[in-house]
């Protein structure tokens, strides 16, 4: 059994929302699908996580207390941390700045509260990631 636990890579996710019903449900999500789930539900908190924890991707809610979600994505890039960014909002409003638009961490694809099709926001977290290792 360890031998298939050496084999399977772990890849970790951070899921950054304020609600904590949201947080459980990609969490549950992300782990049945072999990912290793790390939830924040302010930036300020995920920023701190980030520290001592690597992420592959993340899944950004836009509006948080304190520091929003695009100016999270912003601090990535000032740290220098190459994370795959999926924008996942409830404000139907809500469009990507041209800023972030051009960044190939950051998906064009912006997934609206509630999801009902979590396949499709991991399949757009997969993308994300080959765009990077192919652009990058």
């Amino acid at each position: 059994m360890v031998d298939l636990y050496r084999r399977v890579r772990v890849k970790t996710i951070l899921i950054l929302d304020d609600e904590q019903a949201v947080r459980q449900s990609f969490s549950d999500y992300f782990e049945d699908r072999f990912w290793f789930p790390i939830q924040a539900e302010s930036a300020e908190e995920a920023l701190g996580l980030l520290e001592t924890q690597q992420a592959v991707a993340a899944i950004v809610d836009v509006r948080l207390p304190e520091m929003d979600g695009t100016d999270f994505i912003r601090e990535l890039c000032n740290r220098k941390l190459t994370i795959a960014c999926v924008i996942c909002t409830g404000s139907p409003e809500f469009e990507l700045p041209p800023d972030l638009h051009e960044l190939i961490t950051v998906s064009n694809t912006l997934f609206k509260k509630p999801v009902s099709d979590l396949d499709a926001l991991e399949s757009e977290v997969v993308k994300t990631l080959e765009r990077m290792a192919n652009e990058g």
